[in-house]
């Protein structure tokens, strides 16, 4: 993702690994380096799963501080 960003002209790109819960840690990381914009991809479980289990870009698109653009 990071060549394929640079290679359309995004000149800064940092990436960041994390243990535990997807969406927190996407918020934590969010919040630490006061992003403006998070685009996230739908996909996941299914529906019955994700309604018993939760979504990660759900969950972000709920309680990040900032715009969620989720895309399929």
């Amino acid at each position: 993702a990071k060549d394929r960003a640079q290679r359309i002209g995004v000149s800064t790109v940092k990436m960041q690994v994390a243990w535990g819960d997807a969406a927190e840690a996407i918020i934590e990381a969010v919040r630490r380096e006061r992003v403006d914009a998070i685009v996230i991809g739908r996909r996941g479980r299914g529906r019955l799963a994700g309604l018993l289990l939760g979504s990660v870009s759900q969950k972000v698109a709920s309680l990040a501080p900032c715009i969620v653009i989720v895309v399929p």
